[in-house]
């Protein structure tokens, strides 16, 4: 399910270029989600998971 979510996250904010800002703002979405649902991670942790999760997602979508 988080797949699905972060992968809906990616392609809402898709556009050329600017790769790293796309980034913030996709695991900026999903740690609002996380508040929203009182899931507390640590942003380091959460940074750390998501940040290679959306590399290998955007090799494979776009």
């Amino acid at each position: 399910m988080l797949w699905d979510v972060v992968k809906l996250f990616m392609i809402l904010v898709e556009r050329p270029g600017d790769g790293e800002n796309k980034k913030k703002e996709v695991i900026n979405l999903i740690d609002e989600i996380f508040d929203d649902l009182n899931i507390n991670i640590p942003r380091e942790m959460l940074y750390a998971i998501l940040s290679p999760a959306i590399d290998y997602l955007s090799g494979i979508l776009f």
